[in-house]
């Protein structure tokens, strides 16, 4: 073997290394320049020669950044020569921010995985304030999520992309969105594009495939609603009208009062179009609260059904003709959903709204209406109707999970949409019909209610998805912590007493209040606190059927109490009051009696019957506001 091959043959750790660096001393021997006079050296001295310094020190340690440079202007003049106008340098700070987010969410999520003792799962799951704070513009998802004016059944086999009939939201897994991408990446070649279709010409029609098929079943042709007939009389439908904004609308605003007045003065609810569904909805859950021989023409035993009254007649009218679900959504659609389900509420056949509810948010989001991207950063009349009207379908939909028992529809990291505006119907144009949305100063707003309701209704959503999740679910929040319950229990009472100090000064709890708007929607705030605490320290109290016993069952069971005497207490003010304890409060009304009658029973089995005539008084006053709600 070659001598070259025995050196490869050698283990590198046992071959000789040679040093050639020279100790301090040699190296001053060498060069003793410095310290010599006018700086030059022994040698040049002695050699009787110039002294100079011009030759460049050895840098070899910097041509592979010098190289590394190179390169990169190399690629910056590649990539200006194929994206014109590009900004490199802004390209690379958005790059890095995103990255940097991506990390600390990856840390978030690497700490929540840990359960250290330092930082509960609750904390990380709940943050403080985020329950109630916007993103910033900072904050928004900058993914490929695109509010495309896309059909995706019309033309299918060509796909048009440059044709919008409706706005379609597709997210960032869309393969519409890459579709779109590979578009916009062909129409940057310039002159050497891939053609991304055939041309569609006379002689390649015929192999086209069954195409009418897919025309014939697209929503492309307006699927308008036909117009409606059979409307209330002037009267009664002015009454009705009114009656659904102050029972209905002042606590979920759907609707634009001065808009859907004018529309009905013009009499738009005899064209075709969603409007005219829309006010037969609104006339059969008005009049709800309205009392007329001419809506009680139904016996007795017919009552409960609802299968003759005019208020029914009015919904079953909507419900038979209602559109395809193939014809491109609108705001008209979103509303009539809604509509459907408040009426149902007010039915025998309150689970029908799940159906409604879960049909609005789908057709919520195919609209965009869940992104903040679908707004502008000026608001517009649609715009916020569209954000009313989304941010009812998720009280709903997560109201009903509840009382319900079953799974939301929609979670709150699915959205970004912002909260509604704080500006009362009345205020939104000016005197020549532009929008303004400007709330006077120091006017209370009636919308700070909903929005009040939205930040509380989180805590419940979060409650939804910990305290009362399936077994599989709870296994995974838990992560071996058999604590995990009570730091997330702990971090919802905290986020509810966060939510107290955050209601607007106008809508805290005072049963001397003067004025009845505020009055009542205060009552109405604070029942749902009320409840809310319930349902997050419910699922702890000991039972005769559960051999567990959570640390956390004395605590819940006196929260649940003083929740539910607080509760009959405060409903039972608004009734001496109102005559009424509203039609939204029985959740609360129901609630409360059942955990006054489950105390009630307890002490009794324990042989503790002394000191219960309270709780007894406070059951019969729950029944009482039962009866009298029962109309509503």
């Amino acid at each position: 073997m070659s001598g070259s091959e025995d050196d490869r043959s050698v283990p590198s750790s046992k071959r000789r290394k040679f040093s050639v660096r020279a100790c301090d001393y040699c190296r001053r021997k060498k060069s003793d320049g410095p310290q010599m006079p006018n700086h030059r050296c022994s040698k040049c001295i002695y050699k009787k020669i110039e002294c100079t310094y011009e030759q460049p020190l050895n840098v070899r340690e910097f041509l592979h950044v010098e190289a590394l440079e190179r390169h990169i202007q190399k690629l910056e003049q590649l990539l200006t020569r194929i994206i014109p106008g590009i900004n490199i340098g802004k390209e690379l700070e958005e790059q890095e921010e995103q990255e940097l987010q991506s990390r600390r969410n990856a840390q978030a999520v690497s700490d929540s995985l840990q359960g250290q003792e330092s930082g509960s799962s609750a904390s990380v799951l709940l943050p403080s304030g985020y329950l109630w704070r916007e993103q910033s513009a900072d904050e928004l998802s900058e993914d490929e999520s695109e509010l495309q004016k896309v059909n995706l059944v019309e033309d299918f086999d060509k796909v048009s992309l440059s044709k919008p009939t409706s706005y379609l939201y597709h997210g960032k897994s869309s393969s519409m969105v890459l579709l779109r991408n590979a578009k916009d990446l062909n129409d940057l070649c310039g002159e050497g594009k891939v053609p991304l279709a055939p041309d569609h010409t006379e002689a390649s029609s015929s192999n086209r495939g069954p195409t009418l098929d897919f025309r014939l079943l697209s929503g492309t042709p307006p699927d308008i609603i036909p117009p409606f007939h059979d409307f209330p009389p002037p009267d009664l439908m002015d009454a009705f009208i009114g009656l659904f904004f102050t029972h209905v609308n002042a606590y979920a605003p759907l609707l634009h009062e001065p808009t859907f007045r004018r529309n009905v003065a013009q009499g738009l609810h005899h064209s075709p179009g969603g409007f005219g569904a829309t006010l037969l909805l609104v006339c059969a859950t008005g009049s709800r609260f309205y009392r007329d021989p001419r809506t009680q023409q139904v016996e007795e035993e017919t009552r409960t059904a609802d299968s003759n009254t005019q208020a029914y007649k009015w919904y079953q009218q909507v419900e038979t003709v209602y559109r395809s679900v193939m014809a491109p959504p609108d705001l008209y659609d979103l509303q009539i959903r809604i509509l459907m389900a408040m009426y149902l509420q007010g039915t025998m056949v309150t689970h029908a709204c799940w159906a409604h509810v879960g049909a609005g948010i789908r057709t919520g989001i195919e609209m965009g209406a869940h992104r903040k991207k679908r707004y502008g950063d000026q608001p517009s009349v649609e715009g916020e109707l569209m954000k009313r009207a989304f941010w009812i379908l998720v009280t709903q939909d997560w109201g009903m999970a509840y009382t319900m028992g079953r799974p939301s529809c929609i979670h709150d990291e699915d959205m970004d949409l912002p909260l509604p505006v704080e500006c009362d119907d009345e205020y939104w144009m000016d005197v020549d019909g532009k929008p303004v949305f400007m709330q006077p100063p120091g006017k209370s707003s009636k919308v700070a209610f909903f929005i009040s309701y939205l930040r509380l209704i989180q805590v419940l959503a979060f409650a939804l998805r910990t305290v009362y999740a399936i077994n599989k679910s709870k296994s995974q929040l838990s992560h071996g912590n058999q604590q995990w319950e009570q730091r997330t229990v702990a971090e919802l009472d905290s986020a509810m007493n966060r939510w107290v100090d955050a209601v607007p000064s106008h809508l805290r709890w005072d049963p001397h209040r003067e004025d009845d708007v505020f009055y009542t929607q205060s009552a109405t705030l604070f029942s749902h606190y009320y409840l809310f605490q319930i349902a997050v320290h419910r699922p702890f109290i000991q039972t005769h059927k559960r051999t567990w016993r959570s640390p956390l069952s004395f605590t819940s069971i006196v929260l649940c109490l003083n929740a539910a005497r607080s509760a009959i207490r405060l409903l039972d003010q608004l009734y001496r009051r109102t005559g009424t304890p509203l039609h939204r409060n029985v959740g609360t009304l129901f609630m409360s009696a059942m955990v006054m009658i489950l105390h009630i029973l307890c002490e009794k089995g324990s042989g503790r019957s002394d000191a219960l005539d309270q709780d007894i008084q406070a059951v019969q006053k729950c029944m009482e506001m039962l009866r009298a709600v029962e109309h509503e």
